[in-house]
């Protein structure tokens, strides 16, 4: 069935159903599971070094926390989850990752915390799905 699944995890309540979607899919399949968290540029330009550092240490900590949440889903459902980090556009990232991964399907949850989004999907899953 699934060999690769790409799951999209920005710790929502949407991603956060995709999660536990993607782990009971992988358990069942015996299926392979990446877990991807996007995080957005940095600023290019500060107002103050200190504050490009302090950009940094937040996101760093925001995804030790979602780590921490996909770790808890991989122990509950006793699946291996390989858990990435990158930064960038989060659509682009996401079917750029299962390109470079050969996911055989990509979970999202329909919302995040894009705070424009369709009637349907988010704004970032929709992007996903057209273009994967």
């Amino acid at each position: 069935m699934f060999s690769h699944l790409l799951v999209g995890y920005d710790g929502s309540a949407g991603s956060r159903d995709a999660l536990v979607t993607a782990l009971r899919l992988a358990r069942w399949a015996g299926s392979q599971l990446t877990a991807l968290t996007v995080q957005h540029h940095l600023p290019r330009y500060a107002a103050m070094v200190g504050e490009v550092d302090e950009e940094r240490e937040l996101a760093a900590a925001e995804a030790r926390r979602l780590a921490n949440e996909v770790e808890a889903g991989a122990d509950e459902f006793q699946v291996a989850v390989d858990y990435q980090v990158m930064a960038g556009h989060p659509a682009h990232e996401l079917v750029r990752a299962a390109k470079e991964i050969g996911a055989d399907l990509i979970v999202l949850g329909h919302s995040g915390h894009s705070a424009l989004w369709g009637a349907l999907l988010g704004a970032t899953t929709e992007r996903v799905s057209r273009h994967a």
